[in-house]
């Protein structure tokens, strides 16, 4: 059987015109136009290609429309595409479109490296803050913007009723400029335990994984000591003594191991305001400091936080003993300070 066939009075090649139709942080949709009409019975097919740098990946898109969606992609990274139309007879395709670059959109970063964080306190001042710093994610997915920091607080302590209180202190948020590794938060309060966690926001706008560290803020002495104690002066049994009155204190600043009263005798036409600041005073023993000429402080009374509220006789000849105190090292008739050497006074 013979039968006459008639080539193609032109040449079928058609080159598609690629454009991005999409694109997500881990996406990107091609597209690409419609062959002119007398192409269209012989184009079956089309080859997709993706080039990422290293690898080159092709696809045959046989569906009806001319829209190929590459995904499972890295976010923030270029990629370049192209587009063939083929026949499926001759199975050869047309030379591939002009190549067309599509990069993805900023992903979550991964957690900054390195954060660490100081709980740091003034001891003149009662000033307390924490120093926070980071390093660049090792993962950034895309461009960082800037940082976010959260801190937060918690403590358990005594109250002045002695009940054991639990509380979380007010968090505080920042945010610091891409090119900053460090921040600091002020105002905060002793004897809390801190957490603090940074995360990167790239071009997302959306804070990536985090990244945490602790602290715990030093102790310190409870506030308002100066205004807390009264005392005045009685006689008993041909004696001068004071009469101290303990007040109720609260642990909030840390934990009250003991309650040191040390009384200071003054020299000959000295008084109280040409004392220097209580931790440059010389601590002498009882003997000392009532000797002929003598002057300094010593140590009256070491008691516990059982004493707290009631009231206490100073110069009576008489201690009270200091049980409990042993497992605080400061608390010891000696404490750290071997001047401390007459704990038990004699009178006054």
């Amino acid at each position: 059987y013979h039968a006459s066939v008639n080539t193609l009075n032109f040449d079928p090649i058609f080159i598609p015109e690629v454009s991005i139709k999409g694109i997500t942080k881990n996406s990107i949709s091609v597209g690409w136009n419609d062959p002119p009409e007398k192409f269209k019975e012989h184009i079956h097919f089309y080859r997709a290609s993706k080039d990422d740098g290293e690898h080159v990946t092709e696809v045959l898109h046989t569906l009806p429309y001319p829209l190929h969606l590459w995904g499972e992609l890295k976010s923030a990274s270029s990629y370049k595409f192209t587009v063939s139309a083929c026949n499926e007879y001759s199975g050869e395709c047309s030379p591939p479109s002009e190549v067309m670059p599509g990069k993805t959109y900023d992903g979550l970063s991964g957690p900054p490296a390195d954060v660490v964080m100081s709980c740091r306190s003034d001891n003149i001042s009662d000033f307390h803050w924490v120093d926070v710093k980071w390093q660049d994610p090792q993962n950034p997915n895309g461009n960082i913007e800037f940082y976010n920091i959260e801190l937060t607080g918690r403590a358990r302590y005594y109250d002045d009723k002695r009940k054991m209180k639990v509380i979380n202190v007010d968090s505080q948020t920042k945010t610091e400029d891409s090119n900053s590794i460090m921040t600091r938060f002020d105002f905060l309060e002793a004897n809390t335990n801190y957490s603090v966690r940074v995360c990167a926001v790239t071009g997302s706008k959306e804070c990536g994984a985090w990244r945490a560290a602790t602290c715990s803020m030093p102790v310190m002495p409870p506030a308002g000591l100066a205004q807390a104690f009264t005392w005045y002066s009685v006689e008993k049994d041909e004696k001068n003594i004071f009469k101290l009155s303990i007040p109720r204190l609260s642990e909030r600043n840390g934990e009250i191991c003991c309650i040191k009263v040390i009384v200071v005798r003054l020299s000959s036409g000295q008084s109280a305001k040409d004392l220097p600041s209580q931790t440059e005073i010389p601590i002498t023993n009882y003997a000392a400091a009532h000797s002929a000429e003598g002057s300094g402080a010593y140590v009256a009374e070491i008691i516990t936080t059982v004493y707290m509220g009631r009231e206490i006789e100073i110069g009576d000849g008489k201690s009270i003993g200091a049980i409990g105190v042993a497992r605080c090292s400061a608390c010891l008739p000696y404490g750290r300070d071997k001047r401390f050497t007459d704990p038990e006074p004699e009178g006054a």
